[in-house]
């Protein structure tokens, strides 16, 4: 996709996060912002730019109106809620098979074969990662 198209898709995505009664269009668009987010690396700054403008435009008193259910029964905030997916969504898990090859298993689930990474350094180049998204 283009850049243009990205960024107008994960707009599109941001805004029900901030209306309120469309929790069915708040989860599909939690699905949309994240895999924007997770696929289109360049463009992270941007979409938590525009989720944080948002949120400091909403009124005080409607800030904590929009919440999400999770699998305990307790709720969070929507907004919350799509913040910590992108955060996990950009997680580096380094897991080792039998042979001792390291797996790389993205936030998303997908595993790809790396060669073998010390630990360490794996720590340190995600925290660096971290950084320069936020």
């Amino acid at each position: 996709l283009t850049d243009i198209t990205v960024l107008k898709l994960s707009s599109l995505g941001i805004f029900p996060f901030f209306v309120e009664n469309v929790s069915t269009l708040q989860l599909s668009s939690l699905k949309l912002v994240r895999t924007i987010f997770s696929q289109y690396e360049k463009h992270r700054d941007l979409i938590l730019e525009d989720i944080f403008a948002s949120l400091a435009r909403l009124p005080t008193t409607k800030r904590n109106l929009r919440n999400f259910r999770l699998s305990n029964g307790q709720s969070i905030q929507m907004v919350t809620a799509l913040i910590l997916q992108l955060v996990q969504c950009m997680v580096i898990i380094n897991n080792q098979d039998a042979n001792g090859v390291s797996m790389e298993t993205k936030g998303t689930g997908s595993k790809k074969d790396k060669s073998q990474v010390a630990p360490d350094v794996a720590v340190i180049s995600s925290y660096e990662l971290a950084l320069r998204t936020g």
